[in-house]
C-alpha cells in the first residue's frame, strides 16, 4: 500500500481504547490489537522480533521506517514497523511490552526518538526510571507507555468488574493478574489507580 504522507495516522490512540472498551472477554490478545492497528491506520506492515537482552533494563523497542516506493522524487512511502521484545521475558511481560511498543504508532513526531542525540538523552531516563529536569517528550511518553497498553489490555468495563471481584473477596489481585495474563505490578496499579491515570493518557502526545 502506498502513502503520500509520511507516518500518517488514520485513527487516534483513543479510538483504539474505545474500540476495546466493548470487549467482554479476557485476556485481550496481542493479535487483536495488531489487527485493529493494521485495519485502521497506515501501519499495515508490523513485524515482531524476539531478541536477546544485553541488559535487564531493556524490555522492548519500537522502530518505524518509511520506504520510498515511487522513485527518487516521489512522495509515496510504505511504512514498516518493527517491534522488539526480550525473548527471556515471561509471557505476561511480553504481552504488555509488545502492546506498549506498538502503541508508539500513534506518537506525534515530537514524542519520537529520531536522532542519536535524542536516543542518548532517552536511555538514562529509562534506566533510572526517573523524570527529572526539563520535560523531554520521548521520556515522558515512554513512562506512560505501559499504562497506555493497560488501557487496551484491561479495558475500563472489565477493569471495574475485576476490581469489584477483588473488593468483595471473590478474587485476589494475583488471580486477576494471572487471568488477564499481565504483570502483577501493573495490574495492581491499574486496578486501583486507573481512574486517576487514564484521563492523563489522552493528554500525552
Amino acid at each position: 500500500m502506498h502513502h503520500n504522507r509520511i507516518f500518517a495516522i488514520d485513527e487516534s490512540y483513543k479510538a483504539l481504547v474505545d474500540s476495546f472498551s466493548a470487549e467482554v472477554q479476557l485476556p485481550v490478545h496481542v493479535n487483536q490489537v495488531l489487527a485493529w492497528i493494521r485495519e485502521n491506520t497506515d501501519h499495515k506492515n508490523i513485524a515482531l522480533h524476539g531478541v536477546d537482552r544485553g541488559s535487564k533494563s531493556f524490555r522492548g523497542a519500537f522502530r518505524r521506517r518509511a520506504i520510498n516506493t515511487g522513485g527518487v522524487y516521489s512522495q509515496e512511502y510504505d511504512i514498516y514497523t518493527d517491534i522488539f521484545y526480550g525473548l527471556d521475558l515471561e509471557d505476561d511481560w511480553k504481552r504488555l511490552v509488545i502492546v506498549k511498543e506498538v502503541i508508539h504508532v500513534f506518537d506525534a513526531n515530537g514524542s519520537c526518538v529520531d536522532t542519536p542525540e535524542k536516543l542518548a538523552r532517552l536511555i538514562p531516563s529509562i534506566i533510572t526510571n526517573q523524570l527529572s529536569g526539563s520535560p523531554f517528550e520521548p521520556a515522558l511518553n515512554d513512562h506512560f507507555g505501559p499504562f497506555r497498553a493497560m488501557a487496551v489490555l484491561l479495558p475500563a468495563p472489565l477493569r471495574q468488574r475485576m476490581k469489584e471481584s477483588i473488593d468483595n473477596g471473590s478474587r485476589t489481585i494475583e488471580e486477576v493478574a494471572a487471568f488477564c495474563h499481565l504483570p502483577l505490578p501493573y495490574v495492581d496499579i491499574w486496578i486501583n489507580y486507573a481512574h486517576q491515570i487514564e484521563p492523563l493518557l489522552f493528554e500525552i502526545p
